[in-house]
């Protein structure tokens, strides 16, 4: 869906403010400070000569004054477990805990989320594979998918 810089998702939250909606408003700033030491602990194992990083924080200084503030406080660090908090348009408030693995180089990571223990979040995940693939459309006989679980609801056992 995203390409060139803006297929990074560091970029997008500094350069697109509609890209912060998947996190609540009172987790931002930590989330910026984690995306910016990380993204230095980054850079740190690539190569001085590496365009494409260079681009992208020169980009990022000078677009972002909230990166040029973090950058310049020379925070290093790489993320490997941490909880986040996502929010879903669908089911709300995701308490995830999520991994990072990391390709040999380093240059590619996988995130794997996993339900938080103790809050809700497995029972929205589960909610999420039926979401969306309902019908409110009538069927042929007039009825949509509400109507039927309804009715087999209300049927006696």
């Amino acid at each position: 869906m995203h390409r060139g810089r803006s297929a990074s998702f560091v970029y997008r939250w500094f350069i697109d403010a509609g890209s912060r909606q998947v996190y609540p408003e009172e987790d931002h700033a930590r989330q910026s400070r984690s995306f910016v030491a990380d993204l230095r602990a980054a850079i740190g194992r690539r190569s001085p000569s590496d365009a494409e990083a260079t681009h992208l924080i020169d980009e990022l200084l000078q677009r972002s004054p909230e990166f040029s503030a973090l950058w310049a406080e020379h925070d290093v660090a790489v993320r490997r477990d941490e909880r986040k908090r996502i929010l879903h348009p669908a089911v709300g408030l995701l308490n995830l805990n999520c991994l990072n693995l990391f390709s040999e180089d380093g240059r590619q990571r996988l995130l794997w989320f996993t339900p938080t223990a103790g809050t809700d979040a497995a029972d929205k995940l589960a909610l999420l594979t039926v979401v969306g693939t309902q019908s409110m459309e009538p069927d042929r006989d007039g009825r949509s998918d509400d109507d039927v679980e309804e009715e087999q609801a209300c049927a006696p056992r």
